[in-house]
């Protein structure tokens, strides 16, 4: 079961991903993106939306410097630690690399997870609401 984050009368921060379990539900796909590198930001006009049912388990370390995926068994390091986002490379579970980030929306959390190719820069990347969940 999955809850929002807050009250509508808080605020949520990044801090509290630490040492929580959430879910991944992915509503837009980009499959190939034209892009130049994998490092290359996507926009949201790069996405489109899905009606599959794509879910991700994702943890988050005590300190929240390692986080968890799956399915895939990814697993992330974080690199950047922003007031607007936050950033894990992708150092197990992929051949070429990816990258999951996270970001707060009106007062709910975001995320990416983009998946990168060899001979091409970004296989795919999804994008949908973290949510918290409930055990």
């Amino acid at each position: 079961m999955c809850k929002k984050q807050t009250d509508k009368d808080s605020t949520i921060e990044f801090s509290s991903l630490n040492g929580n379990n959430y879910i991944l539900i992915v509503d837009r796909i980009s499959n190939h993106p034209n892009v130049q590198f994998p490092r290359d930001n996507l926009q949201e006009d790069d996405y489109i939306p899905t009606n599959e049912s794509i879910q991700y388990g994702v943890t988050f370390s005590e300190n929240g410097q390692i986080v968890t995926i799956e399915p895939g068994s990814f697993r992330g390091e974080k690199i950047n630690d922003g007031e607007e986002s936050e950033l894990y490379e992708l150092v197990e579970g992929v051949f070429a690399g990816g990258r999951f980030a996270i970001w707060i929306n009106n007062n709910n959390f975001e995320a990416e997870l983009t998946i990168y190719g060899s001979g091409v820069p970004i296989i795919k990347s999804e994008r949908g609401n973290l949510e918290l969940l409930i055990k």
